[in-house]
């Protein structure tokens, strides 16, 4: 007799689908696990650290998912979740953003997106003080409270 975890689940058919090698399918399913998972544990009243609600998450869908799901698509959902546990302690997006921020490509669309600085007439400035704003950073008023 085959155990639960050997047994194939609804979306191990699904999970197996790759293009051009990348595992597609597998993303398909673990997302949608790991989306349910979400969900249930937003019907959880009381609040609890997401790091916390997260591990636990993790945990019961790579224990008891298989089961329904198969395991490949239970493993990829718990390491969906797992991350998403550690994002809640460091961002790590953010950080390797924070770092690429800095740099710079030489060369590369020179002369596309170049700020340039512009002086407006003294008569058109009285009264006005304050840094000068480069042309790139003028934004409409209604894209500052998300209108656009």
């Amino acid at each position: 007799m085959e155990s639960p975890e050997e047994r194939v689940g609804i979306l191990s058919g699904v999970a197996e689908m790759k293009i051009a090698e990348v595992p597609v399918g597998a993303a398909v399913a673990g997302g949608l696990i790991a989306g349910i998972a979400d969900g249930v544990l937003s019907l959880i009243p009381v609040k609890v650290p997401e790091i916390i609600a997260r591990g636990f998450a993790a945990w019961a869908v790579i224990r008891w998912g298989p089961r329904f799901f198969g395991k490949y698509p239970a493993e990829v959902a718990g390491l969906f979740l797992a991350y998403d546990a550690m994002q809640s302690l460091f961002d790590f997006r953010g950080m390797i953003r924070g770092m690429f921020k800095k740099v710079t490509v030489a060369g590369l669309g020179a002369g596309l997106g170049e700020e340039e600085e512009i002086e407006l007439p003294p008569e058109l400035l009285e009264g006005v003080e304050g840094p000068k704003i480069p042309v790139g950073q003028l934004v409409p008023e209604g894209a500052k409270r998300g209108r656009y």
